[in-house]
C-alpha cells in the first residue's frame, strides 16, 4: 500500500509513554511513528519463551525412547555450544 494509502489513527499517549517513545526513538534512529509500530509489530511476534513451551508440548507425544533420543541429541549441542 502507497504510504499515502497507508490507513492513519489518532493516538494519546500519557505524558511518561510519550516521553519514553522520544528518548527511545532517539536511540534507535527511527522516526517516531516507526519507533511506534516497530514496538507494536514487536508485541505480536511470538517469544522465545512461548515458543520453546510449544515445543516442549511437542515432546509428551513421543515415546520414552524418542525422548531418549531427542535428550542426548539436545546434550550433545549443548556441549557443542558450550565450547563456542
Amino acid at each position: 500500500m502507497p504510504q499515502s494509502e497507508d490507513p492513519r489513527h489518532n493516538l494519546r499517549l500519557t505524558t511518561e509513554l510519550y516521553k519514553k517513545l522520544a528518548h527511545s526513538r532517539v536511540d534507535s534512529g527511527r522516526s517516531m511513528n516507526s519507533e511506534i509500530v516497530s514496538r507494536l509489530e514487536a508485541s505480536f511476534a511470538p517469544t522465545p519463551m512461548l515458543e520453546i513451551e510449544n515445543l516442549l508440548r511437542s515432546v509428551l507425544s513421543l515415546s520414552d525412547t524418542e525422548r531418549r533420543d531427542a535428550l542426548l541429541l539436545l546434550s550433545k549441542l549443548t556441549a557443542i555450544l558450550g565450547e563456542r
